[in-house]
């Protein structure tokens, strides 16, 4: 019996891209699933979004498995701090406990999205995230969330009359 081959340290780069790039896949593969169970009206837009996801994940799986993507070494972090805005750079230094903390929002995000539905999770979410995680004022978060709700509101259900997920309580 033979012993796997270690990873080298691009393969090992490689491997949270291919975890990641084959979770969206299952995510947008599970949504444009859900999507063509509803209506024309109300699955228009999910089905486009969820079929352009799937599309692309599968694209970016296939460069993944080939190796043609660009995988970056990882980067010292700049003295002037330029650095921490870099997207290279936050994902090559992000730790285990950020990518947890991301992976969590999503998740309560999106169980909060199926409970109590999409505005007022947006509204929530925007704003909770807004203060407990970039730290920003309570006066910025309140705008910015009541913003993003009547925005969403006005666009989807006013403007275009699609059907937002309402969640389990409507």
């Amino acid at each position: 019996m033979t012993s796997p081959k270690p990873l080298t340290p691009e393969g090992a780069r490689r491997t949270p891209d291919l975890v990641f790039t084959i979770v969206l896949l299952v995510v947008f593969a599970g949504a444009l699933l859900l999507a063509r169970q509803w209506g024309f009206r109300a699955s228009l837009v999910p089905t486009l979004v969820a079929s352009v996801g799937v599309g692309l994940s599968a694209l970016h799986l296939v460069l993944v498995l080939m190796g043609r993507t660009h995988v970056p070494a990882p980067v010292a972090a700049a003295a002037d701090g330029e650095a921490d805005h870099d997207p290279a750079h936050v994902f090559a230094t992000a730790g285990a406990a950020n990518w947890r903390s991301s992976l969590l929002w999503v998740a309560g995000f999106f169980a909060a999205v199926y409970v109590v539905g999409l505005v007022v999770t947006t509204v929530v979410f925007t704003a909770a995230y807004l203060r407990l995680s970039v730290r920003a004022g309570w006066r910025f978060c309140a705008i910015y969330a009541a913003a993003m709700g009547l925005l969403l509101w006005l666009v989807f259900v006013e403007l275009l009359a699609i059907q937002l997920p309402e969640g389990l309580f409507a």
